[in-house]
């Protein structure tokens, strides 16, 4: 099960004083999915809290901008302001950063061989936190973006003699056909495993392929929970030697504290289905009233990550005495503290700004579990949304309403599994790592949930969407915007 109980004894008291701190300074550290938003906090963090010596970025080029325009991109990000007011404007903190291209499509991962003999010379701990989730992807797409592309970076870090520690973040809900998640790989799959389900789709056509998919995901509710299920299997059958551990985060959302409260940059999961609330919109979706909502905040997941990647690196001094070959699972969900589908209209209403909203917002989104009444208010949504771009063609205005409520349907509709469902979970390994930590780790790495005030946490919710929306808005304003002529 991957129980880490005997790590106490590796650990002496004079190690674990500031030992996080002390395993992060002037460390070499490879990330994967750096320009996502996880991946942006975890940057953040490890600049601006840890003396790491370089983080070297895997990125590939995308809408023909090269690496180091993403990488420019990346920093333009509000989450980076505390590190610009540092000394010298955060510059040499942002110098420690150095962007890789990449290329998971290709054989050779890295093409620049003075690249990969700098990786192979300097990199000593991996957060391996790429992936694609996309719910509606097609079977092969996701295995090739969470299973194979993972692969062929484990392979990669197979050629790295100074490896200490690596961690791959996978989700709470790659098991989520089961309703009581242990801290250990679930092994079975079906048709022997990914590898075959690849080998049998090269011979079928796309048509085939969709009637296959229901029939491979099984109880799985979509491809990317598959996806990342395989990707676990992988990691057990195949590089179980690597200093290697698992953690599956389950929903995460915006922060809690840091960078700010309440920031996000994305509208997948909870920021998104709150958009109509901010327009001044009625919402209700469809769940069970008492399915518990397991979400984290994505300060405190990265905190936590950290942690993994520390403890974990722990795991490379015992080995040869345990000869242990049992990849750590740490299944970051709690049992108490958590919010019930019930409980999030009332929690929501906490950060609309009048009082009126304030006592009337426990209804501005609500979840249901009657189908009739969800569909009532999509179709009362759609007429709005259809009336009012009808008024802004006449008018010369953009109509983008009912595509905007089309889209958040959607999101609906792809997570309304996880909140028909519930689970229950065994978190010893995170339990027990929180409990490792001294006070100053704590304070340094806070990721208990089960002490978080979700009231507060609620309270800047809204405003954090509303406030992402914005700069979304004005992004997409000075991207139509014409261009100066020199």
């Amino acid at each position: 099960m991957g129980d880490l109980s005997a790590l106490q004894e590796v650990l002496t008291s004079g190690e674990r004083m500031n030992c996080v701190q002390e395993f992060y300074r002037d460390a070499t550290i490879l990330i994967t999915g750096g320009t996502g938003f996880i991946g942006k906090v975890l940057l953040e963090k490890l600049l601006r809290c840890f003396g790491v010596k370089t983080v070297f970025l895997l990125v590939r080029e995308k809408c023909n901008k090269t690496v180091d325009e993403r990488l420019d991109e990346v920093f333009e990000d509000v989450i980076f302001d505390a590190i610009k007011s540092s000394p010298h404007n955060g510059k040499p903190l942002f110098a420690k950063v150095i962007p890789i291209e990449v290329n998971f499509q290709s054989d050779q991962v890295i093409s620049s061989s003075d690249h990969q003999r700098l990786l192979a010379a300097q990199v000593e701990i991996v957060f391996n936190v790429m992936a694609s989730v996309k719910f509606n992807e097609d079977i092969e797409t996701a295995l090739d973006t969470n299973v194979l592309s993972s692969r062929k970076l484990f392979l990669l870090a197979q050629q790295l003699p100074h490896i200490r520690s690596i961690v791959h973040v996978s989700t709470f809900y790659s098991n989520c056909h089961r309703s009581h998640i242990e801290e250990r790989i679930y092994e079975e799959l079906p048709f022997g495993g990914f590898e075959n389900i690849l080998a049998l789709f090269r011979h079928l056509t796309p048509k085939e392929k969709d009637q296959l998919k229901p029939i491979i995901l099984g109880p799985m509710p979509n491809s990317y929970t598959f996806s990342k299920r395989c990707a676990e299997v992988m990691i057990q059958q195949q590089f179980s030697g690597l200093p290697i551990a698992i953690f599956r985060p389950p929903i995460v959302s915006s922060a809690y504290n840091e960078p700010t409260p309440g920031w996000v940059n994305n509208f997948n999961g909870p920021a998104g289905m709150v958009v109509p609330v901010i327009r001044g919109q009625v919402y209700w979706c469809y769940g069970a009233d008492d399915a518990a909502v397991h979400m984290v905040p994505v300060d405190y997941c990265v905190n936590a990550l950290l942690a993994v990647g520390w403890e974990n690196g722990q795991r490379k001094r015992m080995q040869e005495s345990t000869m242990s070959k049992v990849v750590p699972v740490y299944n970051y969900a709690f049992r108490d503290n958590v919010v019930r589908n019930r409980d999030i209209g009332a929690l929501l209403a906490l950060g609309i700004d009048s009082t009126l909203g304030r006592i009337f917002g426990r209804y501005t989104i609500h979840v249901t579990s009657s189908l009739f009444m969800r569909q009532l208010f999509i179709n009362w949504l759609l007429i709005q949304a259809y009336v009012s771009d009808t008024f802004n063609k006449l008018t010369g205005k953009k109509a983008k309403n009912y595509d905007l409520i089309k889209r958040v349907v959607a999101l609906e509709d792809s997570t309304s599994y996880f909140r028909c469902n519930s689970w229950t979970t065994e978190n010893d390994n995170i339990r027990q790592l929180w409990d490792r930590l001294s006070e100053d780790e704590k304070r340094l790495l806070p990721f208990d949930v089960e002490t978080l005030d979700w009231k507060y946490y609620f309270h800047h919710f809204v405003k954090g969407v509303a406030d992402a929306l914005n700069r979304h808005c004005l992004a997409r304003h000075r991207a139509c915007s014409p261009k100066p002529c020199c």
